[in-house]
Parts: C-alpha cells; sequence; structure tokens
C-alpha cells in the first residue's frame, strides 16, 4: 500500500464522513433523500460500500417504499447485496451514526467538490495520454478546454429547472425591460427594422446570413459587428477565413468615413476632406472592442479555442464567421462535403449555447437561384444546407434586384445607380416573426442603411 501522507489521510476521512453521514440523513429524511437524489448519483461516492447502499436507498425511495433498517436489510438480502457490505452490523453503524440533517448542505459541498476534484484529474490523465499517443497538439488544446468546461456545468445540468423559479426569473427580466426602457433584449445589428423584428441578436442563437456572391454578405455583416461593439460596448469577435484583417478594416473605414471605397483601397485621389473622414473613422474604430482573427483555413477545433478564450477575458456581445463553406473540421468526409458543412453547422450551433453568445455565421448559395425567373433566394438555396436550415435560429437572405438587373444584356450601358434597396429577406425566425426588411445599399462607400434613414450615423 502506498505510503498516504497525513493531510491526505485526514482529506479521506473528511470525505468518508461526509458520505456515510449523507447516507444516514437519508435513511432518516424523505424531504432531505428527495434533495439528494435530485443532486448526486452512485458514482459521486468514493466507498464502494456507500455507492452500493446508495443505490438500494434510491431504488427503494424510487419504489416508494418506507425507509428504515428492516426494509433495507431485506431489499439488500433479497438481492444478494448485504453480505457485500458486511453484513446487518454495517447498516446498523450506519443508521445509529445519525444526529442531525442540520449539516448536509455542507457534506453535499464536500462531496460534489471532490467529484469535480477527480474528475478535472481524469481530464489531465486524458490529456497526457493523448499528448504521450502524440495526437495534434490543436485538438489537445480543444478538448482539454471542452472537457474542463463541461466538468464545470456538469453540476448544474443535473437539476430540473422548476416552472416556478423560471416564471419568476422571467417576470423579473420582464419588469427589469420595462423599467429600462430599452426594447432590445439581445445584441443589437444597428438596423432599425432587424432590431424591431428580432429585439436584437439573442444569447445562444445560431444566425445564417446568405446571398450569392458580390451581393453584399461580407459589407451587411461587418456592418452588423461595428454598430453592434458601437452601440452596446461589448467585445465582438469576427473570424475571416476568406480576406485578411488589413482589407477588413479597409472596408470599415470606407465605408464609415463615407470617402470612396476605391479611393481607401488605393490611396489615389484622396482631398483633404477625405482625410478628416477617414482619421475620424479611424478613432472611432480604435475605440470599438473588434476581435479579427484571419486564419486562412480555419478549423472548427480552433475556432473553438480562441473563441472561448476570448469569452473568458472579455464580455463578447457577437460573434461573426465569414464563412461557413471555408472552415473544416479536419476530418476525412470523403466526398460528402455536405456532410462535413452539416457537422460544421451543428458544432457552430453547440458553442453559439455553450458560450451564450449570438454567432452570426455567412454562407454561400447554390447556383440553382439563378436558375429561377424570381431571383429571390429560399432555404433549398442554402449550399451544402444538410443541418443547416434545422440548426439556425435564424436565417437571413440578402437580396438586390439591381445586381441581377445590372447584369442583364438588355441593361448594358445603363447608368449605375450610387444607392439601391436592398431586402433583407427572414426566412426563418425561431423566436420570432420571418418577413423581410428594407436596406439601403450605399456602392461606393460598401454599406448598408435604413432605408430612408441614409443619413443616420451610428
Amino acid at each position: 500500500m502506498e505510503n498516504i501522507s497525513k493531510t491526505e489521510l485526514n482529506k479521506l476521512n473528511v470525505i468518508n464522513d461526509a458520505e456515510k453521514n449523507v447516507l444516514a440523513i437519508i435513511a432518516h429524511s424523505i424531504t432531505a433523500a428527495e434533495e439528494v437524489f435530485s443532486i448526486l448519483t452512485e458514482e459521486d461516492f468514493t466507498v464502494m460500500n456507500y455507492k452500493v447502499i446508495f443505490k438500494a436507498l434510491q431504488e427503494q425511495f424510487s419504489a416508494k417504499v418506507a425507509i428504515n433498517i428492516t426494509t433495507l436489510s431485506n431489499y439488500m438480502l433479497k438481492n444478494n447485496i448485504l453480505n457485500k457490505i458486511g453484513g446487518i452490523e454495517f447498516l446498523t453503524d450506519l443508521f445509529q451514526s445519525y444526529t442531525t440533517d442540520a449539516n448536509l448542505s455542507e457534506y453535499l459541498d464536500i462531496i460534489i467538490k471532490n467529484t469535480t476534484s477527480r474528475r478535472l484529474k481524469a481530464v489531465v490523465d486524458s490529456i497526457n495520454r493523448q499528448i504521450d499517443a502524440h495526437q495534434p497538439i490543436d485538438e489537445v488544446v480543444s478538448h482539454a478546454e471542452k472537457e474542463i468546461l463541461d466538468v464545470k456545468k456538469e453540476r448544474k445540468g443535473n437539476l430540473f429547472k422548476t416552472s416556478y423559479a423560471e416564471v419568476d426569473k422571467v417576470l423579473q427580466k420582464i419588469e427589469l425591460l420595462e423599467n429600462s426602457g430599452e426594447m432590445l433584449t439581445g445584441s443589437p445589428s444597428g438596423f432599425r427594422d432587424l432590431d424591431r423584428m428580432t429585439s436584437g441578436f439573442q444569447k445562444g442563437d445560431f444566425i445564417i446570413l446568405a446571398a450569392r456572391p458580390s451581393m453584399g454578405k461580407t459589407a451587411l455583416a461587418l456592418n452588423f459587428a461595428v454598430k453592434s461593439a458601437a452601440q452596446s460596448k461589448k467585445a465582438v469577435a469576427i473570424f475571416s477565413v476568406e480576406m485578411p484583417a488589413e482589407q477588413l478594416i479597409q472596408r470599415m473605414l470606407g465605408s464609415y468615413s463615407t470617402v470612396d471605397s476605391v479611393k481607401v483601397r488605393t490611396g489615389k485621389g484622396l482631398q483633404e476632406r477625405d482625410w478628416e473622414n477617414i482619421t475620424k473613422a479611424a478613432d472611432f474604430l480604435k475605440q470599438t472592442k473588434l476581435f479579427i482573427d484571419d486564419t486562412p483555413g480555419l478549423k472548427v477545433i480552433e475556432l473553438q479555442s480562441k473563441l472561448r478564450k476570448l469569452c473568458r477575458e472579455n464580455e463578447v456581445g457577437l460573434v461573426v464567421i465569414d464563412y461557413l463553406q471555408l472552415l473544416s473540421t479536419g476530418t476525412h468526409f470523403g466526398d460528402s462535403r455536405q456532410q462535413e458543412v452539416s457537422t460544421i453547422s451543428r458544432q457552430l450551433k453547440a458553442l453559439a449555447r455553450e458560450l451564450e453568445v449570438p454567432i452570426i455565421c455567412l454562407s454561400q448559395l447554390s447556383r440553382s437561384v439563378e436558375k429561377r425567373e424570381d431571383k429571390r433566394p429560399i432555404m433549398s438555396d442554402l449550399r451544402d444546407s444538410g443541418a443547416i436550415e434545422q440548426d439556425a435560429d435564424i436565417i437571413m437572405f440578402l437580396f438586390r434586384e439591381e445586381y441581377y438587373t445590372a447584369h442583364d444584356s438588355t441593361n448594358l450601358g445603363a447608368p449605375m445607380l450610387e444607392t439601391e434597396k436592398a431586402q433583407l429577406i427572414l426566412s426563418k425566425h425561431r423566436n420570432g416573426p420571418t418577413g423581410s426588411v428594407e436596406l439601403l445599399f450605399v456602392k461606393k462607400h460598401g454599406s448598408f442603411a435604413d432605408y430612408g434613414l441614409q443619413n443616420t450615423k451610428i
């Protein structure tokens, strides 16, 4: 037997005593039994005899059998487990050890903390095994983060949420909203009519913003990101798999300086007034808490790890991912790209719920939309859709009629409009209305505005 320090021995004695006292209390109090059985499982007990007794007590309680030393010993004798724990003498000692249930909470706390400690040690052992097996380090890190978070959340997940408690919580939230005068319950999009329909992007929501290439979905997503960061004062994460951070900032400067985006991109033809506006826009952007990750070929497992870290260190109000089809799992799915995209979709939805942040993920549309007379996108146009329709809480399609008329051979040579109407079509809204929101697209700035309020500032 290994040498055990006095400190370790004392710790074991404290844990063993807590387990014994909890069982004694269960045997004497139905009310206490109800509480304990809703919190603990047999796996929370470290002493094998106590595991066996806990399970027997739980089964008797479930069968609505009165619990006393006679009924319990008869049950254990009938199931050939009485002798395994040391016979009637062991049970008698347990029943006679009862004094009061006043310290039940303290005993439960000791047991729960010990379970958490054991599970964390198991996570460490698992990490060491993965490292010894030379598994990819990014997979090891992501696995470790998830396992640790699971340990933290597992105990909370064991309890039912009663209608009594939840109704009170919702009433308090309604009262708080009434007194604050605030219409939004989630992160703002910065667009009046969209926020009216959604009440803001809600915690845990997985949101799809889909459109054909060059329709303006990246520009709109950047508008969401900047406006949300500015209005909420919270951090906003942008994962850009398609273009580097420098190009994103160039787009933002063009959008918020109202300087022609070509001038911003090339540095040519800038006037003094342009420089003043660019400087103001730059100062404005520096004040927002925008975090950009532009890792090319980003894997979901890397995204999960980075976002978990960011959420630990900041209050994150919104996440934007550009775009879904450029992410990868790092796992071989054969020729089934749809299966991989479906897996990514489910993982992102789970991540939104885990971190309690809204995630907006951009998505491509299939070419089938081009073959129809009515070019307005519908659900079936989602590329590699698979589980996307099921996973998403909100599905938004960006549509500009002028995008198609400008490319129509009958309109070649027609003057290009500086601004045009755009539609944001909410085809799915799990917790609210569907419908369309009208926006104004300002081409030379690469930005969107509320229709009829194009001069409105953030």
